[in-house]
């Protein structure tokens, strides 16, 4: 998640989604309103309207939630399928917009920790300036306290804290403390200019999909 668009959310989603599927079952759930990766994809529909809101490539399954016509965003109405859909999977990656609060995030997160029992690991992305590194971290720490507002022992670790775009060194300063740490990912020409979905996925992101794979190895 970040607190702008533009700042590469949906560049990490498809790369780690990407690296991931290669050796297990992925679902992607796109919640935001840019729909950034379901146009990537060909997803023309929504969930919330009914139709054409799933692509399935193998290990890869791409889900959209977020409803263009915002008056029919009932996630009650769809929980058994939303349900179906996302059980059989090893790595469930949401991309969220910038709006948080929306109703369609509260109403994911209710269905899902109603559900699942498993913890949140949370990627906050942010460009190297100092408001948007502020409103990133805010932003998270708002996730955190929203997801324990709908089931108190739910847990969500924050474990990178990104950013994203970097042109020349900087020191940036945020309280907050990634269990993973910090990444720096350089402005990358192709990501930018020929669309992050025709470039090559920057060895950053490689690093990052690598060790989320090993939570689910540790796991057996």
């Amino acid at each position: 998640m970040g607190s702008k668009g533009g700042v590469g959310k949906s560049t990490i989603v498809y790369g780690i989604s990407r690296l991931l599927s290669e050796r297990y079952i992925v679902t992607i759930v796109d919640l935001s309103s840019s729909r950034t990766i379901c146009n990537v994809y060909g997803v023309r529909g929504s969930l919330m309207d009914g139709h054409d809101y799933i692509v399935d490539q193998g290990n890869l399954k791409i889900i959209s939630l977020y409803s263009q016509l915002s008056g029919n965003a009932n996630l009650a109405k769809f929980k058994d399928i939303y349900l179906d859909l996302i059980t059989e999977t090893d790595y469930l990656i949401l991309d969220y917009g910038v709006h948080l609060y929306d109703k369609l995030v509260s109403d994911e997160l209710i269905v899902f920790y109603e559900n699942m029992s498993v913890p949140t690991h949370l990627i906050a992305v942010s460009t190297p300036q100092e408001f948007i590194i502020s409103s990133t971290e805010k932003m998270s720490e708002s996730y955190i306290n929203l997801v324990h507002g709908i089931k108190e022992d739910a847990q969500v670790v924050l474990e990178y804290f990104v950013l994203n775009m970097v042109r020349e060194k900087t020191k940036f300063k945020t309280l907050a403390k990634p269990k993973m740490g910090f990444v720096e990912i350089p402005f990358y020409r192709d990501l930018s200019f020929n669309g992050f979905w025709n470039a090559n996925i920057p060895k950053e992101i490689v690093s990052m999909a690598n060790n989320f794979e090993g939570f689910l190895e540790s796991r057996g």
